[in-house]
């Protein structure tokens, strides 16, 4: 259909060009339109009658018919007589001509008939009528947010076909009291707008009607609309957690997006779920900003970090952790040491207590974290106590309570030391013992898993680490242990009747760590 259209229009305007004969007609073809003037109105299409003779001794065919005139303002259209004419005989026949937007008065066009190379033409007269049409209307959203900016956009569309003048007016009230009153004169051209733009960074909260009116050119017409500016029933939560400051600003449908936030002078917006996370780089006091649709809320947030302390007295090492010289329980310690990693928790004084045993001596990095803190670290040298040596005292002779005579003499025994000699026999046996005990040894090494508990104070430890030759799955470990609380670093443990039951995977050579609280 495209293509035929796109045939059609190329058809047309090569017809266009081509020069139209005398109205009278050639001595061998005659048209005439049948209506010299015809009434139209813009957007009308017009049909024109005509009347083809042949003047000529030969029956004639194929008769193409188009009609020519202003390039602009009209739609032409072909068409082809396919009847064949005999001589001095006539058809009647019509041909249509769209009337686009044209300006209103006379147009003279030209209905031309053409046969090969013999053309005949007649002139007509269309006469456009003034048409006086506008639309007003009014674009707006139905509802503001209270503290966000309004817009209103008045337009006036003109459908005429020829400029239209007059006043436009637009009043704007809140609540029915008129906020805006203007009247303004003006002109409006054909298929154009007019077009007037209000906007304001924040209303008061109510009710807003809008009327739009104009009297053009003789014709009046008028739109309404109307909005809403309200404020929301927001409701905040500020908190400090895990490393950053939460936002939360929600309502009774949920989280709502895009509050704006201001922290120390940055400015940011809630996101979709109305939330907002910031980082804390650094301990001090935050002031958190929040725009609740037009009402201000402060929020002040003070954020510390956390200070380690700590001290060796023997294999045990003490760390304490606090905040302002104040003592910080519940503080998760963690001890790297050059043998293994421990894992603590801060008693009601800020303290943990560890076994330099197994964590080893040197260079030990001492972690401290908790939720409600910035996190802190230190790096400390630990020595091995050293060991004192203590001699054995020589047995002291007790006297007996049986007197005896004083030249009585006790033979002292005296032993004579042998050297033992060992047979190739007792060698043999001696291999295989000591081979059965490496084997041992190194099935528990690396098949067997390693568990190590100690009790240290009010604490409970128990580290599990797996064979290096398999893994561990669905690893159980029960203890009979009267706890209040666990953590673990791996698995899941529970309290249950007085015993302590914890379930655990570990790949091969993998350590875990639990820390109960006794009760």
């Amino acid at each position: 259909m495209r293509f035929k259209l796109c045939a059609l229009l190329i058809v047309m305007l090569l017809l266009v060009h081509i020069p139209a004969v005398s109205s009278e007609g050639s001595s061998l073809l005659s048209v005439t339109v049948l209506n010299d003037t015809i009434p139209a109105l813009p957007g009308s299409t017009i049909v024109v009658p005509f009347s083809i003779t042949n003047l000529g001794n030969e029956t004639i065919n194929n008769v193409t018919v188009y009609v020519t005139g202003p390039a602009q303002g009209f739609q032409y259209s072909v068409k082809v007589i396919r009847t064949p004419i005999e001589p001095g005989k006539s058809v009647n026949d019509t041909i249509t001509v769209k009337v686009l937007n044209t300006e209103p008065g006379p147009y003279l066009l030209t209905l031309v008939a053409r046969v090969g190379s013999v053309y005949a033409s007649s002139k007509f007269v269309v006469r456009v009528r003034s048409v006086i049409d506008y639309t007003p209307s009014i674009v707006t959203d139905r509802k503001y947010v209270y503290g966000h900016g309004v817009n209103v956009t008045l337009r006036v569309y003109s459908t005429s076909n020829t400029v239209i003048t007059g006043k436009i007016g637009y009043v704007i009230e809140r609540n029915g009291v008129p906020l805006v009153n203007e009247t303004l004169i003006t002109f409006v051209r054909p298929d154009s707008f007019w077009i007037k733009r209000l906007s304001w960074k924040t209303l008061p909260v109510g009710n807003y009607t809008v009327l739009l009116w104009a009297n053009l050119s003789g014709v009046y017409k008028s739109a309404t609309a109307s909005f809403e500016v309200y404020q929301r029933n927001l409701h905040y939560r500020v908190y400090f957690w895990d490393g950053a400051i939460h936002v939360r600003v929600y309502n009774s449908t949920g989280g709502v997006p895009g509050i704006p936030v201001e922290i120390n002078g940055l400015k940011f917006t809630t996101g979709p779920d109305g939330t907002f996370t910031y980082a804390v780089p650094s301990p001090g006091l935050y002031n958190v900003v929040l725009n609740l649709d037009g009402r201000i809320a402060v929020v002040p947030v003070t954020v510390e970090k956390l200070s380690i302390s700590t001290a060796q007295s023997g294999n045990v090492l003490t760390v304490r952790v606090t905040a302002n010289n104040t003592p910080v329980p519940n503080v998760t310690v963690t001890v790297l040491g050059p043998a293994s990693t421990a894992y603590g928790v801060t008693n009601a004084s800020g303290e943990a207590v560890f076994n330099l045993t197994d964590i080893g001596y040197g260079t030990i990095v001492v972690r401290a974290q908790s939720d409600r803190y910035l996190p802190s670290e230190t790096v400390i040298a630990v020595s091995r106590p050293s060991q004192t040596t203590t001699s054995n005292p020589s047995p002291t002779r007790t006297s007996s309570t049986t007197s005896t005579p004083s030249n009585t003499t006790f033979p002292v025994p005296t032993e004579t030391s042998k050297a033992t000699s060992t047979s190739p026999s007792h060698v043999g046996i001696i291999l295989i013992l000591a081979g059965l005990i490496l084997a041992g040894t190194s099935y528990l090494a690396f098949a067997v898993p390693v568990i190590h508990e100690e009790t240290l104070d009010r604490y409970y430890f128990l580290k599990v680490r797996a064979p290096k030759l398999r893994p561990l799955k669905n690893y159980r470990v029960e203890r009979a242990v009267n706890a209040v609380e666990v953590r673990v670093t791996r698995g899941n443990a529970k309290l249950e009747n007085g015993k302590l039951v914890w379930e655990l995977d570990l790949e091969p050579g993998e350590e875990a760590y639990l820390q109960a609280v006794l009760g």
